[in-house]
């Protein structure tokens, strides 16, 4: 309680008023990041990691975790520091000012924007397999519609329904599992530790697959919303997020060694092998049954539990930005639950209009969601050396200075090994933020100019 209750005095002295319900214990604050970062994430790009990697995607996804880690050490500085549900927005409006605050908020909207239409178009195209008749905008509309009644509904009940889904995702993971250790019991599947190093394993190489497995470490911005309703506030919201990154670490290392122990290879041939490369070794050890259960749990309850989880982080970082005056400020508005329901309402409508406008442009939306991430990340790294180093002349030079400069740079070469289409979308969209920071800015300054007497 006395952690709650400092939590909201910092949140007053920042110049807010408690407003969002501090509801969430520890174990949801895991749940929910867990179901952001999706616990199947790794069956997606296996073989693809597997290629670039030549043959060690455990030691890849151990890298991305160290790399990624990096950013999680800063969020939790932060975290501490602004216990604000508007995240690395708020971070940075505090710590660099309101314009780069503003800045950082319209970049990580890149992401928080197209990540809801990304996930309900994954789930559409899935579902028009098995449906073709049905049109894909109305898997779309039932989509969104269906995570926007789960969070009217508030944070609690959308984590109680969440345990469910990470339930049967964990649950799927685990008889892979078990059916792997029976083939290494059965010597159908022979040990061995080339998933993790192999001779010849070359550095660029493994470099080149993290830039692909880092994408599954994206996530914990999304912790960070939920700052103003999580009792431990900032601690609870900062331990979490550490914790995340090693049981992430845990949970990818051991399924990719898995299915790198039913693979055994270096590379997969081009196509539907290095597509379908994880599915392959569910079918070699698993029950014929167990496939499509496999595939469905993977495009539709993976997928659709993250949907939940990303589409109330974007409300609740709109609800921050509103509650600035730099959106609109209805955006701000809660209902007696606590719940930011009107950009709730406004996600919803936003998700189904991209869904249906940006269908057939999965990957395009896939890497601009990727530069918004990183590209915020790296303002966060900033944030830290600023408020700690700068303003609290802090002598903990590991943690508020090395660890910064290191993150920052790793990020800032993963930026730059995305493609050039999406840098320069991205970059456009950087510099459209930048203009409307400056025109914000000149506004203020006219106005607060002719109150003046």
């Amino acid at each position: 309680m006395s952690a709650t209750l400092a939590a909201d005095s910092r949140l007053e002295d920042l110049g807010y008023q408690p407003s969002l319900n501090r509801q969430l214990s520890f174990g949801s604050l895991l749940v929910y990041g867990l179901l952001f970062f999706v616990p199947m994430a790794p069956v997606a790009v296996f073989g693809p990691v597997v290629n670039r990697s030549g043959g060690v995607p455990v030691l890849v996804y151990l890298v991305a975790a160290a790399v990624m880690g990096l950013s999680a050490i800063s969020y939790r500085e932060m975290a501490l520091r602004f216990p604000v549900a508007g995240s690395v927005y708020g971070y940075t409006r505090f710590s660099l000012g309101r314009t780069p605050g503003f800045i950082a908020g319209w970049l990580i909207l890149l992401d928080y924007i197209l990540m809801p239409a990304l996930l309900t178009v994954l789930s559409t195209v899935a579902l028009a397999h098995i449906w073709p008749s049905v049109p894909m905008g109305i898997f779309a509309l039932v989509f969104v519609l269906a995570a926007m009644a789960l969070n009217l509904q508030g944070v609690t009940v959308t984590t109680r329904v969440g345990i469910v889904l990470l339930a049967i995702q964990l649950a799927t993971i685990a008889f892979f599992l078990v059916c792997v250790g029976r083939g290494l019991v059965s010597g159908d599947v022979v040990w061995s530790w080339h998933a993790l190093w192999r001779p010849g394993t070359s550095w660029p190489s493994v470099a080149s697959a993290v830039s692909i497995a880092a994408l599954s470490y994206l996530g914990f911005d999304a912790v960070a919303t939920l700052n103003e309703e999580a009792r431990g506030a900032g601690r609870a919201v900062g331990i979490a997020t550490l914790a995340l990154v090693g049981l992430l670490a845990v949970l990818f290392g051991v399924q990719v060694m898995a299915a790198g122990l039913v693979s055994d290879t270096a590379h997969f041939a081009p196509g539907g092998a290095t597509n379908r490369a994880f599915y392959h070794a569910v079918d070699t050890v698993c029950p014929a049954w167990f496939t499509p259960v496999f595939t469905v749990v993977n495009a539709f309850v993976a997928i659709f539990a993250c949907l939940v989880v990303a589409h109330s982080s974007t409300a609740r970082l709109i609800f921050a930005m509103a509650r600035d005056r730099v959106m609109p400020a209805v955006l701000s508005h809660t209902n007696s639950k606590g719940v930011p329901w009107v950009a709730i309402v406004v996600v919803t409508v936003v998700t189904a209009i991209l869904a249906v406008t940006f269908d057939c442009h999965v990957e395009v939306m896939t890497t601009l969601v990727t530069f918004g991430a990183l590209s915020s990340y790296v303002m966060l790294h900033a944030d830290v050396i600023a408020q700690c180093i700068v303003k609290e002349k802090s002598h903990k030079w590991v943690r508020h200075l090395i660890v910064p400069i290191l993150g920052a740079l790793t990020l800032l070469v993963a930026l730059a090994k995305t493609e050039e289409m999406t840098r320069m979308v991205g970059l456009s969209w950087l510099a459209v933020g930048i203009s409307g920071a400056v025109i914000a800015r000149m506004r203020h300054s006219c106005h607060v100019g002719t109150r003046a007497p």
